[in-house]
């Protein structure tokens, strides 16, 4: 079995307790400009759920192709963070915009009152600081104006309920989609769950805000992206050492530019620039900017076994 992350990472691990029923979800923009229509339908899906959903004051705010400029989209983040009646906060969609934000946000507060955060895409930069800071626990899974707002599937839907509402330990998370998967290689391995979608991931490297991959499940996905970027992304990954320290990869939905589903090239390129290191490898996990998009604990501590396939949350602190 491959090594854990560092005792560092692990002994400093934080997760937030699941939302109950009334509970309030702040919705905040740090990234891209939001639609109302979306915004809104998506606020009411989560009121559906039975939570409580509390726009940021600048969430609608529209300054080219970013939802506000630094400071507002800043000040509406660390408002919910420092707010002890918001219970979570919910992403309301992607684009860019958060690194711009790693070095304002009131990490003090999330230290005190850590909250649970859902999100993903462009939001893998504020996951993976939080957990480089902090042992941050975090859901990667829908976005409010996006795919919550589109409709989910019942597959999705059911995901995401569980991951807000109940402890992810002791849940196997190939359990929905055992015949969705892809073995490209076996292997075993217990480590902590880190990722998300690959151009962030790859964007962090060199700064304070990435975390240590040693040992990680490094899970990878991405959008908009043609086969070759891809390619040099990962191998950044490689020559930045990144790929010869994870004890396993997991790879989710890679659309291309034009919609074209590029998991399987992906996969060919991870199992090629990780054929020197036996780690095992699965593509085709329905994680992603596609449904099924089954909301993942990232910087959860997780064992992977592909035989049979299960991918097993373990004791989370």
């Amino acid at each position: 079995m491959c090594s854990a992350p560092s005792d560092r990472v692990q002994a400093n691990v934080k997760v937030p307790q699941p939302l109950k029923p009334g509970d309030t979800v702040g919705i905040v923009a740090p990234s891209g400009p939001v639609e109302e229509a979306l915004l809104m339908k998506g606020a009411h899906f989560l009121e559906s759920l039975g939570f409580s959903p509390q726009l940021g004051r600048f969430v609608c705010e529209n300054t080219g192709y970013l939802a506000g400029n630094d400071a507002t989209r800043c000040v509406d983040l660390n408002t919910m963070l420092a707010d002890p009646s918001v219970r979570g906060i919910a992403f309301a969609r992607g684009g860019y915009g958060v690194m711009r934000l790693l070095e304002s946000i009131d990490y003090l507060s999330i230290e005190r009152d850590p909250k649970l955060l859902l999100g993903m895409s462009d939001l893998t930069a504020l996951q993976l600081a939080l957990f480089a800071r902090h042992g941050l626990v975090t859901l990667s899974g829908p976005i409010v104006a996006g795919q919550l707002a589109e409709g989910l599937d019942p597959l999705s839907e059911r995901s995401l309920v569980d991951a807000l509402g109940r402890p992810f330990e002791g849940l196997d998370l190939f359990s929905p989609c055992v015949d969705m998967i892809r073995i490209e290689r076996h292997g075993r391995v217990r480590g902590v769950l880190l990722g998300g979608c690959l151009s962030l991931v790859t964007a962090l490297l060199g700064t304070p805000y990435s975390p240590d991959y040693r040992g990680a499940l490094l899970l990878l996905e991405d959008v908009g992206e043609p086969l070759y970027r891809i390619d040099r992304m990962l191998v950044h990954l490689k020559l930045a050492g990144i790929i010869a320290g994870v004890g396993g990869v997991v790879l989710g939905h890679f659309i291309g530019p034009a919609g074209e589903d590029l998991s399987e090239e992906a996969a060919r390129l991870v199992s090629e620039l990780t054929a020197g290191a036996p780690i095992p490898v699965v593509s085709h996990f329905p994680h992603g900017h596609r449904l099924p998009n089954l909301t993942l604990p990232h910087g959860a501590k997780v064992e992977l076994d592909t035989k049979p396939p299960a991918l097993i949350v373990r004791d989370e602190r």
